[in-house]
């Protein structure tokens, strides 16, 4: 007894100090993933494999980029190259770390269990000898050659990622994820340099997966023979899949982007796929499969979102996020002659135009040390009913009597008509603007832009009363202050409602040019380029209430600085021209 447990035990401490003696038994996996394939998975669902049908996948899977995205419709053997992946890099070298996350646990379960341990490594012979256990953990997959898969959510902003040193790791079903919080991983794998690899099916437009997606090459698949389907040859059973598939499938990845290097991305749609039917009729009489299967009934009977984004792998206009990059760019492309302007290119517009102009303020202060203050000034053309953007400064958090002074001077060298600042944060400087005040450093007096001019604003819920102008006293000296209130819900759709308004062009009529002008010239794009994100970051969120579904309450969430100061100056080109303060 006492022997067997010494044999145990010594046997324990020879497995730690010679630990190749553990993996001699393990075969020797290739180390290029088209020969692993070959020798260690050649079966895929009891299938062979092949390419014949899917060539396009051949140059994804050598393909060795650090930073990949994969976008497609359903079924075009995504999971099939993600496992591939894993188990190769995982089998084919000792310590090596994989991670695989999903957006929710019943989707990570159904991964782990069925895709890699049973359809990856329990049904293929050589795979079967490298994990420790038989079925395994669903979190942790361990190899007897000290590697591991780590399979993971991506709640808490990726938190399971966080302290596990990964090699690779693959985002899938990323449509879902919080892709913004993307630097994160990076982070995590800082130490070892590793690759990482998005994949997901189409999405919303404006969302932080699709601007991902734009930062990609954008590689589309393109046929040699662009009438390809004709060569494709079918018997009593369907598409015959045979070595003539070589030269009727041939064909390249055309990069659209070539100027983005940091993203490989490649777009799979369900049309590039031989063994999917374009027609109902190709359906039933060439595939002998169910017609439901083709694209045409799935556009003809699903939503167009749903077409889009789960057959096409396209970005849809999503209800919830009204404003998407498209419409921001359509505001700036006819647009790229302008620059922003200085207040004193703005005051010469002033006084060259007069009345014809409009010039108003909209100011949306920092509420703390890490937020910014956004001060916008947008000129209203009277003539052609166009509004154009003039000035946009986002500014660190700053000495809040200096924060004023600025924009006082600013208000009145742009010789500013009207002006709105965010009453929430900023009492003090919105008093400071509106009487004035004296140089923190200097002591050197300024004038102020008196409050029939500069009017602080809070957001409230009132559909009944969108605007409100407020007359009383507010304080304890009974100062009197410019001070209005707008319905925040309604504020918002204004702005959102101005991106699809064209108007005619001043010198031509038959020109419709967007009535929203966004400078973009083409040597000071970082003036404004930024706003693309942040005017597409705004949300809208339905709140049912009590009553039923059919009074559901519409509310979005709180957009970025930068929106709610263009908000601001566009409440003030609306409604400025009708408000007369009276003192009480």
């Amino acid at each position: 007894m006492t022997s067997t447990k010494w044999g145990k035990s010594h046997d324990k401490i020879r497995k730690f100090i010679f630990p190749e003696h553990n993996i001699s038994v393990l075969p020797n996996l290739p180390n290029d993933i088209i020969s692993w394939i070959n020798v260690a998975r050649p079966l895929v669902e009891g299938r062979p494999r092949t390419f014949l049908t899917i060539p396009f996948w051949l140059q994804i899977y050598l393909d060795t980029h650090n930073s990949k995205m994969i976008v497609g419709g359903r079924q075009i053997y995504k999971s099939t190259y993600i496992t591939d992946v894993l188990a190769f890099n995982a089998t084919s070298a000792r310590n090596v770390q994989v991670g695989y996350v999903t957006y929710d646990q019943p989707n990570l379960t159904g991964f782990a269990r069925q895709k890699l341990q049973i359809g990856t490594f329990s049904t293929n012979l050589i795979l079967s000898q490298f994990p420790r256990t038989k079925t395994g953990n669903i979190g942790e997959i361990s190899l007897k050659n000290d590697s591991t898969i780590y399979c993971m959510t991506d709640h808490n902003q990726y938190k399971h990622i966080e302290g596990k040193s990964l090699n690779l790791c693959i985002l899938d079903e990323a449509q879902y994820q919080d892709i913004e919080n993307l630097p994160k991983i990076r982070q995590a794998m800082m130490a070892t340099k590793g690759s990482l690899t998005v994949c997901g099916i189409g999405g919303e437009q404006g969302s932080a997966y699709e601007l991902l997606w734009n930062q990609t090459d954008q590689r589309e698949w393109i046929y040699d023979n662009k009438n390809w389907r004709d060569l494709l040859q079918f018997d009593s059973k369907g598409l015959i899949i045979d070595t003539y598939l070589k030269s009727a499938l041939k064909g390249k990845w055309i990069i659209k982007k070539p100027e983005n290097t940091l993203w490989h991305g490649y777009h799979l749609p369900q049309d590039i796929f031989a063994t999917i039917p374009l027609s109902i009729e190709d359906a039933i009489h060439k595939y002998h499969v169910d017609p439901s299967y083709s694209l045409e009934y799935q556009q003809k009977n699903y939503t167009s979102s749903f077409y889009q984004s789960h057959s096409q792998g396209s970005f849809y206009k999503a209800q919830n996020r009204p404003i998407t990059p498209e419409m921001v760019k359509n505001c700036m492309k006819e647009y790229r002659y302008l620059s922003l302007h200085s207040a004193n290119e703005i005051s010469m517009w002033k006084d060259t135009m007069k009345d014809d102009i409009k010039v108003s303020m909209g100011v949306d202060f920092g509420s703390g040390k890490t937020s910014d203050t956004v001060i916008c000034i947008l000129i209203h053309w009277r003539k052609s009913d166009r509004i154009q953007l003039a000035y946009l400064d986002k500014r660190p958090s700053e000495n809040q009597m200096d924060q004023a002074e600025l924009i006082c001077n600013l208000f009145k060298n742009s010789l500013c008509d009207i002006g709105i600042g965010d009453l929430g944060y900023a009492a003090n400087q919105i008093k400071i603007i509106q009487d004035g005040g004296a140089n923190r450093l200097s002591g050197a007096l300024f004038e102020g832009v008196t409050n029939n001019k500069f009017f602080g604003c809070r957001t409230v819920d009132d559909k009944s009363n969108p605007l409100q102008i407020h007359h009383e006293k507010i304080d304890e000296h009974g100062d009197q202050s410019g001070r209005i209130s707008i319905d925040k819900t309604r504020s918002i759709q204004k702005l959102i409602d101005l991106f699809d308004v064209y108007c005619t062009h001043p010198t031509n009529n038959s020109i419709k040019r967007t009535r929203f002008m966004i400078p973009l010239n083409p040597n000071k794009e970082y003036e404004t380029d930024w706003l693309i994100d942040d005017l597409c970051s705004i949300t809208r969120k339905t709140i049912e209430t009590m009553d039923s579904r059919q009074n559901a309450k519409l509310e979005f969430n709180h957009p970025p600085d930068s929106a709610m100061a263009i908000i601001y100056a566009l409440i003030g080109l609306e409604y400025g021209a009708d408000w007369n303060w009276v003192s009480m």
